[in-house]
Formats: structure tokens, C-alpha cells, sequence
């Protein structure tokens, strides 16, 4: 998983990077299919803002964006944020994939003992 941090109207110094890539690598344990996770830190006056944009398996992108009065409390409400939306991902990628997988009720996969299918028309 790449982890991309930048900033706009901000220095990003080593201990907001460290802090920001060890929070971004919390994501993986919700969704193991994440590929890259980009975090865009602004400043305006007392407003900082933290977006984060996850790109997981098959072109999902979840977006998560918090403005806050502390740059680190930002941080975390997006994590937060993200790991709902990968969890409820995740439940609705399982949910279409079993229900893919499920046969109607009544059908089976073998006809049972001694009985002879039918052609259906």
C-alpha cells in the first residue's frame, strides 16, 4: 500500500508525516484490497483541512475530508471516516458475492436419489 502525503499552505514536517502514515496504514486492517492512500493537509488561518482519497481493487475510490482547529485531530476524524466507508464497502462487496453464489429456493444442485430432471423450458 503506497501512503502519498502533501500539503498546501503547509510544511510537512517528519513528525506530521509519521503521524499521518502510521494512521493511513491503520486502513489496511479494514480492507485488505487498498492500493494507495493520498492525504491532502491544507491551512487556511485557523482551518486545517485533511482529505484523504483511498484507491482500492477494482477502481473503488473513497473519499473522506475533515476540517478541524488541530491538523492531528483532522488526521484522525478522516481515518475514522475511512474506516466506515471500507467496512461498509467490504460488507456490500460479500453481500453481492454470496448472493451471486446462492441458488433460488427449492432448487438444488443434484437431483435427489432415484428422481429425473426435467428439462426446463
Amino acid at each position: 500500500m503506497d501512503i502519498i502525503v502533501s500539503g498546501r499552505h503547509i510544511n510537512i514536517t517528519a513528525a506530521i508525516k509519521s503521524y499521518a502514515e502510521k494512521k493511513a496504514s491503520k486502513l489496511e486492517k479494514f480492507f485488505d484490497r487498498v492500493i494507495k492512500v493520498q492525504m491532502n493537509l491544507n491551512v487556511e488561518s485557523d482551518r486545517h483541512t485533511a482529505e484523504m482519497i483511498v484507491s482500492a481493487a477494482r477502481g473503488s475510490m473513497l473519499i473522506a475530508e475533515v476540517t478541524d482547529h488541530d491538523i492531528y485531530a483532522a488526521i484522525d476524524r478522516a481515518v475514522d471516516k475511512l474506516e466506515r466507508q471500507l467496512t461498509r464497502h467490504k460488507e456490500k462487496l460479500y453481500r453481492k458475492r454470496a448472493r451471486k453464489g446462492t441458488l433460488p429456493p427449492g432448487l438444488t444442485e443434484k437431483p435427489p436419489e432415484g428422481e429425473e430432471t426435467l428439462p426446463v423450458l
